[in-house]
């Protein structure tokens, strides 16, 4: 469990970050960031080159472009909408993709009733209800409105992006006969991230206002991009694997959930700010469908047994976890 919050914890400094490097752009960082694991990924295929030739290409490219809607994508979302919007309120709509991916799992395989993910959603569309007037009930002015509006958007794309890649890496990995060496799976992973992050690199500096290359801002900018694309994207993904092989089936989605915590919370001091009670109500309603959700899912864990349990665990466990 320490493990477990330790990658959690890591995971979430990826909601913080835009807001803390600027006057850095928001692709800088993206692109810094993904070309590191990219390279960490890169290290991992060279030493693993014999098992990566017994791969079918066809798993080579999915793993690639996997990697690269399920990380580069995803992120570049986050970025702008942490920016946009709110680094507090991307973390929590972000967060809420655990219902997302259900309904989506639940159409390839159902896991449980429609009934039981009814009361989840409408919480969550609550929340992102309250969280997109926010700034409409306190008046803030029309330019920050409709840009808080379009951060939520992002948020919502992001989210999607990221529901999409989980349900998709686990369903390929559940039929494939054969299963990938995990290191070598998120090595490939890492590459697809990795790719168009390089090639997008100098464009990204290019766009770069002058004052970010001054000592302290360059400084800042290379710290968050060694931490988020090696300590963050590559230990912590290997951190959570380990702790899943200990986890038990009911606290990975809660522990999973402190993610969107975490993330929260340090938003705020980034962006030198309190959360308005309308933020606060909206990321309420969400965290509350999250909870619905998880103590459905317990109790559905338990009714399939110990041998559908088991099973789950390790899907948990095969599935890099948020950025």
């Amino acid at each position: 469990m320490a493990a477990a919050l330790t990658a959690a914890l890591l995971w979430a400094f990826a909601f913080p970050a835009p807001a803390a490097v600027k006057p850095a752009s928001e692709l800088l960082l993206v692109t810094g960031r993904y070309s590191l694991f990219g390279l960490c990924g890169l290290y991992v295929l060279c030493r693993g080159r014999r098992q990566l030739k017994l791969m079918p290409m066809r798993r080579i490219l999915f793993g690639l472009y996997i990697g690269f809607v399920g990380y580069f994508v995803f992120y570049i979302c986050v970025s702008y909408s942490a920016t946009m919007g709110s680094g507090f309120i991307t973390a929590v709509i972000v967060g809420s993709s655990p219902i997302t991916i259900a309904v989506a799992g639940n159409f390839a395989e159902k896991r449980m009733s429609w009934s039981e993910l009814v009361g989840p959603v409408l919480l969550i569309l609550s929340g992102l209800t309250l969280l997109s007037t926010a700034d409409f009930i306190h008046g803030g002015p029309p330019n920050r409105a409709q840009d808080s509006l379009f951060g939520i958007l992002l948020a919502l794309m992001a989210m999607l992006t990221w529901s999409y890649f989980v349900v998709r890496n686990a369903q390929s990995q559940r039929t494939w006969e054969t299963k990938p060496d995990p290191k070598i799976w998120a090595a490939l992973v890492a590459m697809g991230a990795g790719g168009a992050s390089m090639v997008l690199l100098p464009f990204a500096i290019a766009t770069t206002p002058e004052e970010t290359f001054s000592p302290y801002p360059l400084f800042k900018i290379i710290a968050w991009c060694v931490f988020l694309g090696v300590i963050g994207s590559w230990w912590g993904t290997y951190i959570w694997v380990k702790a899943a092989q200990g986890i038990p089936v009911p606290l990975v989605g809660p522990l999973l959930a402190t993610e969107t915590i975490f993330g929260a919370i340090m938003s705020l001091p980034a962006e030198r700010r309190m959360p308005t009670w309308t933020e606060v109500g909206g990321a309420l309603f969400i965290l509350a469908g999250i909870a619905v959700y998880m103590v459905f899912d317990v109790k559905n864990s338990r009714s399939r047994g110990d041998g559908a349990g088991a099973k789950q665990k390790s899907d948990a466990s095969d599935v890099p976890a948020v950025t």
